[in-house]
């Protein structure tokens, strides 16, 4: 893994609840990952997005296009709406690390490339504005809320733009068997990458887990009865395993023991299925058997030293 990817796993649950849980996280995490992002730009005269500015290569249009690839993290308690403003002045190909912003914003995408001036007598002066919200800025919805200040003021530019930070988020569901209940149980992985190594996945797990457990908080009612036997709190699974492993271990099925499909399939057709069989069994009573081996004996005597288990006598 990099420094912008973390794998998460999570064991022990119900059958079938690691889809379940996964997509309400996915879905949170994609749908709700709330940072700051540009949704209005202004550069000094140039009327309009398709201008083509003098001694500068990139068309109004691409400068747009590559200032909308930029998030922010803002460090301050302040509004979700900030204005920017920066002054460029010199001949070179400038990044999104020559911003020169307050203290208090900070610059989570890397190496983006903005635009290139040609001759040092060009000034080139650009407003923006970043907005904190989640999900998806429409340029339609955009025009439809500032509809008078965008029709009215020549020069500027609206922004379409998204506020996420997650590069992409995969996931796997495996079914294990329990070493001690031989209850099937679901094992989810969820692996996170942002685009950014300044934000950490746990940061957007732990959001997205929050968003879940508030809404799904709106359907406890205080008058329904909930049957608390069944659930299990993770805190407790330590305990509760153990507490299986003490009462069932004595129905073992012989598949638990790590034995080789020779040796494994010996034992069941002389109708040996538990450990709790082969307790009861000597060496020599082993022998006797049908299809089973000394090399055999050997195998069983030491899978059952490895659970602290022997045969008998």
């Amino acid at each position: 893994m990099d420094d912008r990817t973390s794998k998460f796993e999570v064991q022990y649950l119900p059958r079938g609840f690691g889809n379940t849980l996964w997509n309400s996280l996915r879905r949170s995490i994609l749908g709700y990952d709330i940072w700051w992002s540009i949704t209005w730009l202004k550069i000094k005269w140039a009327p309009h997005e398709y201008h083509i500015i003098d001694w500068v290569k990139e068309s109004v249009l691409n400068i747009m296009l590559n200032f909308k690839k930029l998030r922010f993290k803002i460090n301050e308690n302040v509004e979700k709406v900030q204005w920017i403003s920066q002054r460029f002045k010199w001949i070179g190909t400038y990044e999104v690390k020559d911003l020169k912003l307050p203290s208090w914003v900070e610059v989570l995408s890397d190496e983006v490339y903005l635009f290139e001036i040609t001759d040092s007598s060009t000034e080139l002066v650009i407003d923006f504005r970043l907005e904190k919200w989640y999900g998806y800025y429409s340029m339609e919805f955009l025009r439809k809320r500032e509809n008078e200040e965008w029709a009215t003021d020549i020069g500027l530019f609206l922004i379409d733009n998204d506020f996420k930070l997650v590069d992409y988020v995969k996931y796997d569901v495996e079914e294990v068997i329990d070493d001690f209940t031989w209850w099937t149980k679901d094992k989810l992985i969820l692996e996170i990458k942002t685009i950014s190594p300044k934000i950490l996945p746990q940061e957007l797990l732990t959001f997205a887990w929050e968003v879940v457990s508030s809404y799904a908080r709106l359907f406890v009612f205080d008058e329904a009865y909930l049957d608390r036997s069944v659930l299990v709190d993770y805190s407790e699974l330590d305990e509760s395993k153990e507490r299986v492993t003490q009462m069932e271990v004595k129905t073992m099925p012989i598949d638990a023991l790590p034995l080789s499909e020779r040796t494994r399939n010996a034992l069941i057709k002389n109708n040996i299925l538990y450990v709790e069989d082969l307790e009861k069994k000597r060496k020599t009573e082993l022998l006797t058997m049908k299809w089973v081996w000394r090399k055999a004996v050997d195998e069983i005597t030491q899978a059952l030293k490895n659970i602290n288990k022997s045969l008998l006598g």
